[in-house]
C-alpha cells in the first residue's frame, strides 16, 4: 500500500511522556519485564520483582536488589514501575539515582525550596532509588533519605532500591537506615552464566 497517511494533527508524545489516567512515570520505555532476560545468576530477583509489582507497598517493601556493575539491576528495577504504572495509570511512579537525590537536596537548601523538595519525594505511589549506596558518608542526606523513607513506608508505597552492595556492606551508612533497608526482602544479581549471556546477546 503506498497510500501517504495524511500527517496527524498534533504530534504523537512519546510513551513515557503520556501519562494515562492521572498518574505520572519517568521510565525508559525499553527497560521492561518482557525485555528482560531471566537465567540461574538472576531468577530469584526476578521472581521477587515480579511479586513486588504485583502487590505493590504490601509485599517485598523495601525490595533491595544488590549486585556487580552491568548486571541488570537498573533493568529490573524500572521493569517493577513499568508494570506497576500499567495496573495503577492513575499513580506516580519517580525513578531517580541517589545521587541526583543528594543535589536535589543541595539545590533546595540553597534556594530555600525544602517544602517542594519534600512534596516531590513524599509523594510519588513508587519510588525507585538507584545505587543508594552513594549516600553513605553524607549525613544531611541520609537524614533526608530517612524521613522520605519513613513517610512512604508509612502509607504503604512502594520502595525499590538498588546498591553494588548489600546494605550491612555498605560503609559509613547509618545503621538506622540499614536495618530499613533489610527489612524488607533482599536479593542479589549474580554474573549471568554461559547460556544467559548468550541470550541476552541475542536479545539485544
Amino acid at each position: 500500500d503506498t497510500t501517504q497517511k495524511p500527517a496527524p494533527l498534533f504530534d504523537e508524545p512519546k510513551p513515557q511522556q503520556m501519562p494515562r489516567g492521572e498518574g505520572t512515570h519517568n521510565l525508559n520505555p525499553k527497560l521492561t519485564f518482557d525485555t528482560y532476560v531471566v537465567g540461574g545468576s538472576n531468577n530469584f530477583a526476578y521472581a521477587a520483582a515480579q511479586g513486588a509489582a504485583k502487590s505493590p507497598g504490601t509485599r517485598h517493601n523495601p525490595l533491595f536488589i544488590y549486585g556487580g556493575v552491568g548486571l541488570g539491576k537498573t533493568h529490573l528495577m524500572q521493569a517493577i514501575g513499568h508494570a506497576i504504572y500499567h495496573e495503577h495509570p492513575d499513580w506516580n511512579v519517580m525513578y531517580i539515582s541517589a545521587e541526583t537525590f543528594g543535589s536535589d537536596l543541595i539545590a533546595s537548601l540553597q534556594n530555600k525550596k525544602t517544602a517542594a523538595f519534600k512534596k516531590k519525594y513524599r509523594t510519588p505511589n513508587v519510588l525507585l532509588i538507584d545505587d543508594i549506596q552513594f549516600i553513605a558518608g553524607k549525613e544531611y542526606t541520609q537524614e533526608e533519605f530517612f524521613h522520605t523513607f519513613n513517610e512512604l513506608y508509612m502509607s504503604e508505597r512502594q520502595i525499590v532500591l538498588t546498591s553494588d552492595r548489600p546494605p550491612q556492606e555498605i560503609p559509613k551508612i547509618e545503621e538506622r537506615l540499614s536495618s530499613r533497608f533489610m527489612g524488607g526482602l533482599m536479593v542479589d544479581i549474580q554474573s549471568p552464566d554461559f547460556e544467559t549471556r548468550v541470550a541476552i546477546l541475542t536479545q539485544k
